[in-house]
């Protein structure tokens, strides 16, 4: 899975059908549907600063994918969006882009024209701006299909009726009907912000007619001011004013037979790692992250090939490889590698990259990546990607390896 900030639709790969029209809301219906719809504009429009903080899981083919989103808007059109992968802040009229992992380089543009269409000419495209945004910009078109990133194809409100979110709370609920699924969204009764939402949503096409679910929870709050100003720091990197001048050059992918570059990590829960203090065993590394759904599916035969190797060697060890994860800080990127560790009942030792550095030197542009290092410090094999059959693999070149040895 590569790091890139449309994580939810390049993830999904759904190629959207046109489908049959949506159903149409009666007289009665739609005088419902305004009357809320109204409520809603006004209740994103009215305060002075907003902040969202939204989580979503969409499940497809058997994955499932979590994702989290914020978005922060202050005085004089600051605003700060936190997407899978990208942080974008808006100051002082000019737009920053951030890219995780991206440690040398921030991307910088004037706000000619408005936020959207400058958001379109660096992305060339509209679906990465929030629906708040739109909602807050008295937009009262396009914010539906924008809060599934532009999954749910041409929605339409058909009803209202009653309910409860996603959270359990009582709701008053938008009925939406689509050409590719269909969609609930939650409003709070008193408040009348949204918080939360449900969908079903299909490519429409071929004999599966495959379809993923999508479930959101938000926490939408109202301020006169904010209780933390936005701010923008751009440390000691280059400034750029293209998103192909952010992102850095595809590293070359080490080959078999080469030294394996040397690093030194700290372990999860453990001191420490310095591989080239390894020479004399056979290593084993598998790079992953918690956002990533073919790690998730990998790691399981990854710590069942070291309990093997653990059982029934002693020159051999495993180390898991975290990497490009979402956290702002080496603390939180611990607490959520413990929590997934604890939650998965994991026992192999893992390491933490907070930057790219291991990741470039070793040629990785997407994980996971599973490497086997000889005695002698030499690659020896780079799996690429998951694989179902990691287990016999890695079980029969280590022991290819002691037999040579």
């Amino acid at each position: 899975m590569t790091r890139f900030w449309k994580t939810t639709t390049l993830t999904l790969g759904l190629c959207l059908a046109a489908g049959a029209a949506p159903a149409l809301a009666t007289s009665a219906d739609q005088e419902q549907v305004d009357a809320l719809m109204k409520q809603v504009m006004k209740a994103y429009e009215t305060p002075k600063a907003f902040t969202n903080i939204a989580s979503m899981t969409i499940s497809f083919s058997g994955e499932k994918m979590e994702e989290q989103f914020s978005s922060i808007y202050g005085a004089n059109g600051a605003m700060e969006l936190r997407l899978p992968n990208l942080v974008l802040t808006v100051l002082d009229g000019y737009l920053y882009a951030e890219i995780t992992g991206e440690d040398s380089a921030y991307l910088k543009r004037p706000i000619g024209s408005g936020f959207e269409s400058t958001i379109v000419d660096i992305f060339g495209g509209s679906e990465i701006i929030p629906y708040d945004y739109m909602l807050r910009s008295g937009k009262d078109e396009g914010w539906i299909q924008s809060m599934t990133f532009g999954l749910m194809q041409n929605p339409k409100v058909t009803s209202v009726s009653e309910g409860k979110d996603p959270a359990g709370a009582d709701s008053q609920v938008l009925e939406v009907s689509g050409p590719n699924g269909e969609m609930k969204i939650y409003v709070d009764a008193a408040t009348h912000f949204i918080t939360g939402a449900e969908a079903q949503v299909s490519d429409g096409s071929g004999p599966e007619n495959m379809s993923a679910q999508i479930t959101m929870k938000m926490l939408p709050k109202a301020y006169d001011t904010l209780p933390k100003p936005i701010t923008f720091d751009p440390k000691d990197r280059k400034a750029v004013d293209t998103l192909e001048a952010l992102f850095p050059a595809e590293p070359k992918p080490q080959a078999d037979g080469q030294l394996a570059p040397d690093f030194t990590l700290p372990q999860y829960a453990g001191e420490e790692v310095t591989l080239s203090k390894l020479r004399g065993k056979i290593v084993i590394l598998d790079f992953w992250a918690t956002w990533c759904g073919p790690c998730r599916k990998g790691l399981p035969m990854v710590q069942k090939f070291a309990d093997w190797a653990g059982t029934n060697t002693d020159d051999v060890v495993v180390y898991a490889v975290n990497v490009w994860e979402r956290g702002d800080s080496f603390e939180a990127v611990t607490e959520m590698v413990g929590d997934f560790w604890a939650k998965n009942k994991y026992t192999m030792p893992t390491l933490i990259s907070m930057n790219d550095a291991v990741t470039r030197a070793y040629g990785i542009s997407g994980i996971p990546v599973t490497v086997v290092i000889g005695k002698d410090g030499k690659i020896v094999k780079t799996h690429r990607g998951f694989s179902p059959g990691i287990f016999d693999e890695l079980k029969a070149e280590v022991e290819k390896l002691r037999d040579a040895s």
